[in-house]
């Protein structure tokens, strides 16, 4: 009886193992970078909820040097790529030439290009990813003029 109960005991454990491991597989990785590539992945396949799903509810979007604003609160965010996936055309992509990430944070060198592979521009952008979400994101902008 003993033995029968220690298997038992033994069997459920092994089930509750099995169960947490897949559980812990489907969950999304919650590793800045990785959080960063899934938004990156949601805007090339112009899925807005993928993206917003990397967003948090109170993120902020915005530009640097001018410290100018792009988007309050997971909302605005949504309004703001919604129309900017809306502008692109078919095949346009995202392709990220380099990225570094310190701790929360990610910077990324995002080239742009048209479905025959054209380039279409470039824009850096520096994301701070907390608890899984994007808390804030900002574009580096450089007037024409002093781009190389």
């Amino acid at each position: 009886m003993r033995l029968a109960l220690l298997t038992f005991v033994a069997a459920i454990g092994s089930i509750c193992s099995v169960a947490t491991l897949q559980a812990q597989a489907s969950a999304p990785d919650t590793l800045p970078a990785a959080v960063v590539q899934r938004f990156v992945d949601g805007a090339n396949s112009r899925m807005l909820d993928s993206m917003m799903a990397t967003v948090a509810q109170e993120a902020v979007f915005g530009s640097l040097p001018d410290n100018g604003m792009l988007a309050t609160g997971r909302d605005s965010v949504r309004a703001y790529y919604a129309r900017v996936l809306g502008g692109l055309p078919a095949g346009y992509t995202i392709r990220v030439a380099s990225r570094i990430t310190d701790g929360a944070f990610v910077t990324d060198l995002e080239l742009f290009a048209n479905a025959d592979g054209t380039p279409d521009g470039r824009a850096t952008w520096v994301y701070y990813v907390t608890g899984g979400q994007i808390q804030r994101a900002w574009v580096l902008r450089q007037s024409r003029a002093t781009r190389p």
